[in-house]
């Protein structure tokens, strides 16, 4: 019985990690579903000459970028 409780306490952790992993993986370049683009329409964000290519998705996205606080953000441009 307490191989089978081992075991089993391997595999709710497996699971767990498993989840974790699938509900936060790679979401760099995606916004909050209520999230809009005011912030880059209210002029504090520059766009920047740098493109690229994500190679998980294939769609192609143009860099945003914040001088005052540094932040980058990463949105879609629609050319498919």
């Amino acid at each position: 019985m307490w191989v089978f409780g081992w075991w089993g306490l391997n595999i709710v952790v497996f699971l767990v990690l498993l989840w974790l992993s699938w509900a936060y993986y790679d979401k760099r370049y995606r916004r909050k579903p209520n999230e809009t683009m005011n912030p880059l329409l209210n002029g504090q964000f520059v766009k920047t000459n740098e493109v690229f290519i994500d190679p998980k998705d294939g769609f192609t996205y143009q860099v945003y970028y914040n001088p005052s606080t540094g932040e980058r953000e990463y949105v879609r441009v629609d050319d498919k």
